[in-house]
Formats: structure tokens, C-alpha cells, sequence
């Protein structure tokens, strides 16, 4: 199974429909958002654009939190998990949340196969033991590299993608 990783969007829904066309064409058929999204207008771009299931967590920016809870609710095959959530997809135990420090807690417990973190809008991928943390760096491109991630659930890896 294939599954989009995306951060860090800030509301450039550019970037963002480009990169959710990339991940559908390379076949992914689920997504995890690791928040910051910022706006409800971005979450509605996101669920018209993505045809497959959502799972998402909020980020430190998200200004209407009630909002897309509401919002959440409303569409079908999306999940808002809060601050962090967990999922099994592909037979894998994944963690995922906006904040490294939640991250690392995560890591710390060893019972996740795939640990995902946004925030810090810089692409990190790397395994501890036989635990894949990985970040996909940014959609929205302040850095000058919008990118996302492809989580493999195979053989647990994450392939990084630059827009």
C-alpha cells in the first residue's frame, strides 16, 4: 500500500492540489496530513481534491479548530484525530502528529512501525531499530523545496517527492 504524507501546507492550495495529483498518479490511495493546514478553506481544497480516505491531525497553526472538527464530521472517509493519532494501514502500526516532541515520545514507546512529524518544515527520514520516523518536509515552500512523502508500507519506507 501507498499512502501520501503531507505538512506544513499554510494554505497554499497550489502546491497542495499539485502534490495530492502526484501522489494519486503514483498510486497512492490513502492520505495523512500532519497538520498546519492554517485555514478551513485549505481543508475543503484538500477534500475535493483527494478522492481516497484522510486521516490528519491538527498543527500549531490551525485557526478554526472547532471548524474542521465540524467539517471532519461532514466528509465522508476523513478522520481529524486531534493533536496525534495512530492508524493501522498496509498490516503497519503508525503514529502520526504535528510535533517532534510527540514524535520522539512515539519512538520512545516502540510500539509503532512508522512514526510521522511535520513542523519543522525540513525533510527527515530515518529508522531507529526497527522504527521509520520520517517528516516530508513542507507543501508550502518557504524553504524553496515544497515537497511530500510516499509511505511504502511493504517494506516501511518513505520515498520524499519534490514539487
Amino acid at each position: 500500500m501507498k499512502v501520501a504524507l503531507i505538512s506544513d501546507i499554510h494554505d497554499n492550495d497550489g502546491n497542495l492540489v499539485q502534490a495530492l495529483s502526484l501522489a494519486e498518479s503514483a498510486g497512492c490511495t490513502h492520505l495523512i496530513c500532519l497538520g498546519d493546514m492554517v485555514h478551513s478553506a485549505t481543508f475543503r481544497t484538500l477534500r475535493r481534491s483527494w478522492a481516497f480516505g484522510i486521516d490528519l491531525v491538527f498543527g500549531n497553526n490551525e485557526r478554526e479548530r472547532t471548524l474542521f472538527r465540524r467539517m471532519a464530521e461532514d466528509f465522508s472517509n476523513t478522520t481529524l484525530h486531534g493533536d496525534t493519532g495512530e492508524v493501522e494501514l498496509g498490516g503497519r502500526r503508525i503514529f502520526f502528529t504535528h510535533l517532534p516532541e510527540h514524535a520522539q515520545n512515539a519512538l520512545a514507546a516502540g510500539c509503532f512501525d512508522a512514526v510521522f512529524f511535520g513542523h519543522t518544515h525540513q525533510v527527515f527520514n530515518k529508522t531507529f531499530g526497527n522504527t521509520l520516523v520520517a517528516n516530508p518536509g513542507e507543501i508550502t515552500g518557504r524553504g524553496g523545496h515544497p515537497s511530500f512523502g510516499i509511505y511504502h508500507t511493504g517494506d516501511n519506507t518513505v520515498s520524499i517527492h519534490e514539487l
